[in-house]
C-alpha cells in the first residue's frame, strides 16, 4: 500500500487590480497551485467576485503559487509564502479591455441602481430588493400588489392602494365631502351649488321661532332648531342667510320695529358663537308690518312675535 501523506489546507484571499486605473477586477480566473508541478494535474480555480475579491483553498503543501488570468489583461503568477493569507494582485490589461471592463462592471441600462450585471430586467427599471424589476402592479396605481388592498382598483398609497370611498358619486371623497349622500363640484366641497336641504328647511314649518310678549329671549325649542340651522350652514358653507325679525301688534310700531331687529339680533348672535361668520349672517326687522292671522286673538299675536330665515341669493 501506498502511504496517504497529509497536509492541513491552506486558505489565501485577496482582491485582483488593474494596475493603470486601480479598478477591482471582476471575473479574473485564479488558480492556487503546487509550484514544483508543472504540466500534468488539474489545478482547479475562481472567478473573483464583485468588488474583484477571491478565496481560495488547497491542501498542497509549500511551495505554492497564485496564477491570475483575465482576457485582455497580462497573466500574473504570485509565489506564496508561508505565512501569506491575504494577497492584492496587480495585473496590467491593455486600455481597451479595461475600458470594455469598466463598462461591464458598471453598466446599469435603465437607471434602477441595479448593475446590468445582477439585473433580471436591464430594460426595466425596478426595485434593488426584486433583483432590478419591477414588482407587480395590476392596477397601475403605483402601490405594489404586495402592498395593495386592492390589487385590481386603482387607489392613493395613503389609502393602501384602494380608491376614496365616494357614496354620492360626485368625484369628491367622502373624506373631502361636506354632503356624501348628494352629489356637489369640488369647489364647493363635495356639496350642490344650490342648498337642496336647506331651501326644504326653509321651505317647512320649522323655520319659525317663536317669542314671548315683549321678549327676544330665546326658548329651548328655538335652540333645537337653531342647531339645526348651524349644521345646515356648515353643510354648505357657501350660503348667507338673512334673519327676519316681527312683531305683533301690541305696542307702538316704534317699539315693534325695534323689537323686531332685537329679536332677529339674537339669532345671529347665537349663530356667531357656534363658529358661524357673521358676514353670512344678515337682520331684517319688519316690525308690525308682516302680521300673521287676526291680532285682535291671541293666537294671531302669538303667531306674529316671530323671526324666520331666508337664503341669501
Amino acid at each position: 500500500m501506498i502511504p496517504i501523506i497529509g497536509y492541513s489546507q491552506i486558505t489565501i484571499s485577496g482582491v485582483v487590480k488593474d494596475k493603470e486605473t486601480g479598478t477591482l477586477i471582476e471575473n479574473a480566473i485564479v488558480t492556487l497551485k503546487p509550484t514544483n508541478l508543472a504540466g500534468a494535474g488539474y489545478y482547479s480555480g475562481k472567478k473573483t467576485i464583485k468588488n474583484g475579491a477571491f478565496k481560495l483553498s488547497t491542501n498542497f503543501n509549500y511551495p505554492i503559487q497564485l496564477i491570475t488570468t483575465k482576457k485582455g489583461c497580462k497573466t500574473k503568477k504570485i509565489k506564496i509564502k508561508k505565512g501569506d493569507s491575504y494577497i492584492e494582485i496587480i495585473i496590467k490589461c491593455d486600455s481597451e479591455s479595461i475600458k470594455k471592463i469598466i463598462k461591464e462592471q458598471t453598466l446599469d441600462t435603465d437607471n434602477d441602481g441595479v448593475l446590468d450585471r445582477d439585473d433580471k430586467c436591464i430594460d426595466l427599471a425596478g426595485e434593488i430588493d426584486n433583483n432590478g424589476c419591477p414588482w407587480p402592479d395590476n392596477d397601475n396605481d403605483g402601490v405594489k400588489n404586495a402592498e395593495d388592498s386592492c390589487v385590481d382598483e386603482a387607489g392613493p398609497l395613503e389609502n393602501k392602494g384602494c380608491p376614496w370611498a365616494d357614496d354620492d358619486e360626485d368625484g369628491v371623497p367622502n373624506k373631502d365631502d361636506n354632503c356624501i349622500d348628494e352629489a356637489g363640484p369640488k369647489e364647493n366641497n363635495g356639496c350642490p351649488t344650490e342648498p337642496i336641504d336647506f331651501i326644504k328647511f326653509i321651505k317647512s314649518d320649522m323655520n319659525k321661532f317663536l317669542f314671548s310678549t315683549d321678549s327676544s329671549k330665546l326658548n329651548s325649542g328655538n335652540k333645537i332648531t337653531l342647531e339645526m340651522v348651524k349644521e345646515l350652514l356648515g353643510k354648505y358653507p357657501k350660503t348667507s342667510i338673512t334673519i327676519e325679525g316681527h312683531a305683533s301688534s301690541d305696542g307702538s310700531s316704534n317699539y315693534n320695529q325695534k323689537l323686531s331687529v332685537q329679536r332677529a339680533i339674537i339669532i345671529k348672535e347665537y349663530l356667531i358663537s357656534k363658529s358661524i361668520d357673521a358676514q353670512r349672517l344678515n337682520i331684517k326687522g319688519y316690525g308690525e308690518s308682516q302680521l300673521i292671522g287676526d291680532n285682535n286673538t291671541v293666537k294671531g299675536r302669538a303667531d306674529s312675535r316671530r323671526a324666520n330665515l331666508k337664503i341669501d341669493l
